[in-house]
């Protein structure tokens, strides 16, 4: 994960679209040759992210050769549409090439024509619903029209809000397989999905292309804290920025205003708290850091700096003991 998951921040806190942020390559990079028309011998091939017609759509089909039979037509709510010489047929379900080639099959065993070559055209979308829920400015359900991305389904939910994770999930109903029981239904895949990835292009088959009754959920991020106690201007405890999981301590003291001019900074302390609940507490010199004398330490979630003054000490010992129960509390971040 990189270090800073949100430095598309056109995406978050100002809430604005990612059409003005993501140039991702997956459209481009993804310029594929027209499918082939459909015959009964070489149907169209498919695969599993092509979009399924449903009820609602209109499509186009034509038939090189039968005139008569092409036509376009909204496909009913039972999922079926008329197509003249063969009659009333069930389509929902199927991808624009599947059809092609059950047309073209049905019209040479029924002998109409010696070789059918079948074109389907979707020419309206309104079937195939697509969901987006969590942390995004515009929650809710939308329509897929015409080719629809997962760049394309976050613009359209306005982009994440500042509570967003930088990695969600996008889950997807698994295609029925042949020996599944009767009546049962298939689990939910669950992707993955690095947002810094995704808007830097360095994963451009993240931007899969979307399907009828996928839901990308983006979970809200879980806040993690830092303190800094004893003689400094601001003591109290400040919030790690989004993606971010360490701080140098320099810029941890910086956040809290700095020493004062009775800080004895070179009788600090670094205090780690252990999985176990074990307390581990570090001498440093923060004095000698600031100095360019010594290397920087750095400051984990739920980490104490600790920074004595002349007459303080003991009062800030007795704060490094207190502060475990402020964690629970709301912070403002600093």
């Amino acid at each position: 994960m990189p270090a800073s998951p949100f430095r598309f921040a056109c995406l978050n806190l100002a809430g604005v679209s990612l059409l003005a942020c993501l140039v991702l390559p997956a459209r481009a990079t993804a310029q594929v040759a027209p499918p082939k028309p459909a015959t009964a011998d070489a149907p169209a091939s498919a695969s599993s992210n092509e979009y399924r017609l449903g009820p609602g759509d209109r499509i186009t089909v034509g038939v090189s050769g039968l005139d008569q039979l092409g036509q376009s037509a909204r496909v009913t709510n039972s999922g079926k549409m008329h197509l003249p010489y063969l009659g009333i047929m069930k389509v929902a379900g199927l991808t624009s090439g599947e059809l092609e080639a059950l047309i073209a099959r049905q019209l040479k065993e029924r002998g109409l024509v010696k070789e059918a070559w079948v074109s389907v055209r979707v020419d309206q979308y309104r079937a195939q619903h697509v969901y987006v829920l969590g942390e995004v400015m515009s929650p809710g359900q939308f329509v897929i029209k015409d080719e629809m991305y997962l760049t394309d389904l976050i613009t359209l939910s306005g982009g994440f809000n500042e509570k967003a994770t930088p990695t969600g999930f996008l889950y997807r109903r698994k295609e029925h397989v042949a020996g599944m029981p009767e009546g049962s239904a298939p689990s939910d895949d669950a992707i993955p999905i690095d947002f810094a990835a995704l808007n830097e292009g360095t994963r451009p088959e993240l931007n899969v292309k979307l399907r009828g009754g996928d839901v990308l959920y983006v979970p809200e991020r879980r806040a993690e804290y830092f303190f800094v106690v004893g003689d400094v201007g601001i003591p109290g405890h400040f919030e790690f920025a989004a993606g971010v999981k360490s701080l140098p301590a320099s810029q941890a003291i910086a956040k809290a205003g700095g020493p004062l001019r009775t800080a004895k900074m070179s009788a600090g302390l670094l205090v780690h708290f252990n999985p176990d609940g074990t307390r581990e507490e570090i001498k440093v010199d923060f004095k000698a850091i600031l100095e360019g004398r010594h290397p920087d330490v750095h400051v984990r979630p739920n980490d104490i700096v600790f920074i004595p003054g002349s007459a303080g000490k003991t009062i800030g010992y007795g704060l490094l003991g207190a502060i475990p129960g402020m964690a629970g509390q709301r912070a403002v971040t600093r």
